[in-house]
């Protein structure tokens, strides 16, 4: 897909590294505050490396999928992208929330996944499930310097094309964004989604770890 100077292809092995920026930087929703690195006791540098590990690996149908990605390229280099995937539609049906542990599991320190044990309720408490045959979309961020092109609206177009190809009997597509960034949701907003349901946790850790104590469910009929 071409528009003007760019171009919107899914994302290959060689996007490996940007997608892992992607990812974090869309963790830190405008914040400087890393909720994985946070929560496994880690560096930035050290989530990165173990999520370009993961990358790698392909495992489609979650949010660390590589397979999951579309990014938009300007003069053939990712300056912009975001994360989909059919909700339990993979190979052996599983719900991605699992799939993701099973990668994090795998590839993060053993010892740091078991650091976890006890922040498992501040987790929980901001989680928010994941409709089985909706079309989630996840992780998206633009470069600075590209952004008022209308990027991600335009990989959101892309996306609710593949949910489409992945199943014609798709009707909805649901995302998660923290109360905190208006911008993006206003963004999102104009692409079509409503705000469905209002997340709010109250533990008292909860900013350790997430960018925000309020994050909102927000659909879109397709």
């Amino acid at each position: 897909m071409v528009d003007e100077d760019y171009v919107i292809r899914q994302a290959c092995l060689d996007d490996a590294d940007f997608i892992s920026d992607v990812i974090i930087e869309a963790e830190k929703s405008m914040t400087e505050n890393l909720g994985l690195a946070n929560f496994f006791d880690m560096s930035e540098e050290e989530i990165k490396k173990c999520l370009i590990n993961i990358l790698n690996e392909e495992v489609d149908g979650c949010e660390f999928s590589l397979s999951s990605f579309y990014v938009a390229c300007h003069q053939g280099v990712p300056v912009s992208a975001m994360g989909g995937w059919l909700e339990g539609h993979n190979e052996d049906n599983m719900p991605s929330a699992l799939l993701k542990a099973n990668l994090i599991n795998y590839f993060f320190p053993k010892e740091k996944v078991l650091g976890t044990a006890d922040k498992q309720e501040i987790v929980k408490s901001l989680q928010i499930p994941r409709e089985d045959g909706a079309y989630q979309l996840e992780y998206s961020y633009t470069a600075s310097e590209h952004r008022g092109h209308r990027l991600i609206g335009k990989l959101m177009v892309r996306h609710l094309q593949r949910a489409k190809e992945l199943n014609p009997d798709c009707r909805k597509a649901q995302l998660h964004v923290f109360e905190n960034n208006p911008a993006i949701i206003k963004s999102h907003e104009r692409s079509g989604f409503k705000i469905v349901k209002r997340y709010v946790s109250e533990h008292p850790l909860v900013m350790n770890y997430f960018p925000y104590n309020v994050e909102l469910l927000m659909e879109k009929d397709i």
